[in-house]
């Protein structure tokens, strides 16, 4: 039998990657087996073992292409050429697209089975927040459109604020999923730093990207 060229090997390789981005995002992975995943691809096990060493290999790649995902959508963000207040609806847009995608149980299997994992992926997501904000918070003070605070402590604000609320241990007792947290304190912690321009501005655009 011929060998697979590197392009195959890569093909089959984002093929596992792309099923189990979809299915443990879903329904979590603690308790997707192995056998499973080659089952419902149709492919041995064998196979999925040629590129991941264990289950334990597959999550963290499914959770490097979510990250890689984000961050070069966050960096087109950032160096379009776009007013500040564009660039908070698109970077809304690219971070609520994510938050919906997730499941309860992808966050607590993350959490729980995968400590180490979960810190690097939260650790992410705040220096990725804190590069992404502050050049727009910059900007937009310039634009006149935000207030003229300290650009490090609203971006401390924001990005703590969205990592406690954005989290399983708050959202078990509460009675909104990831999506609706999120809206609401990205709505919240922005008006609280528009000035009148701002905020004027924000009203119109808003109420139409949350539909």
């Amino acid at each position: 039998m011929p060998k697979k060229n590197k392009s195959e090997n890569s093909t089959d390789r984002n093929k596992i990657i792309d099923y189990c981005t979809s299915k443990f995002l879903q329904d979590g992975f603690y308790f997707v087996s192995v056998d499973q995943i080659a089952s419902e691809l149709r492919i041995s096990k064998k196979t999925i073992y040629k590129f991941f060493s264990s289950k334990d290999d597959l999550v963290k790649a499914v959770a490097l292409k979510l990250m890689n995902e984000v961050s070069d959508k966050i960096e087109k963000i950032i160096k379009s050429e776009n007013d500040s207040l564009t660039k908070v609806i698109m970077l809304f847009e690219v971070m609520a697209g994510v938050v919906v995608k997730f499941s309860e149980k992808w966050l607590k299997d993350l959490q729980i089975h995968t400590p180490d994992l979960w810190k690097k992926i939260d650790e992410f997501r705040a220096k990725r927040a804190f590069t992404a904000l502050g050049s727009i918070i910059r900007q937009g003070q310039i634009e006149g459109i935000i207030i003229e605070k300290p650009v490090e402590l609203i971006i401390h604000i924001f990005v703590n604020t969205i990592r406690s609320v954005v989290h399983p241990d708050f959202l078990y007792h509460q009675k909104f999923n990831y999506k609706e947290a999120f809206i609401h304190s990205f709505e919240i912690l922005f008006n609280g730093i528009l000035t009148p321009k701002g905020k004027k501005n924000f009203d119109k655009i808003f109420p139409r990207v949350i539909k």
